[in-house]
């Protein structure tokens, strides 16, 4: 089971140069409510971009970062899973992927498609199709 600690981001879509964060170990379940604009499907976003490298909704990889600031877009996940502690660190301008486990990064020598594997197969144990069912 993977236990969602914190997601963060800064410069993705209409978020800005600070970081928006999101604690969501407060409790043993979290519900995401809000009105319309308050940044429900962001968040989903947010999510999904930082785990599979793509958005939950159907938005070009390149419509992610702010307008405003066009660059140093970053999404940041901390979760539990199988008695281990990971940090996900994805970016865009520049592009960043980053996996932590419990503090040590894991090594990048692999090709990005490989280290997304590793991420999916490895220690997620599901893919975006089934993350997003």
């Amino acid at each position: 089971m993977i236990i969602f600690r914190k997601l963060r981001w800064k410069n993705f879509l209409s978020t800005g140069n600070f970081f928006t964060e999101l604690n969501l170990d407060n409790n043993s379940t979290t519900l995401i409510v809000g009105s319309n604009g308050s940044g429900k499907s962001t968040m989903l976003d947010a999510l999904c971009f930082v785990l599979f490298g793509k958005p939950f909704r159907n938005i070009n990889k390149g419509q992610l970062v702010n307008t405003i600031n066009q660059k140093d877009c970053t999404v940041e996940i901390e979760f539990d899973t199988c008695n281990k502690s990971y940090k996900i660190i994805r970016g865009i301008k520049p592009n960043v992927f980053e996996i932590w486990q419990d503090g040590e990064l894991i090594n990048q020598d692999a090709a990005s498609r490989d280290y997304q594997k590793i991420l999916e197969q490895q220690i997620l144990k599901l893919n975006y199709k089934t993350f997003t069912q």
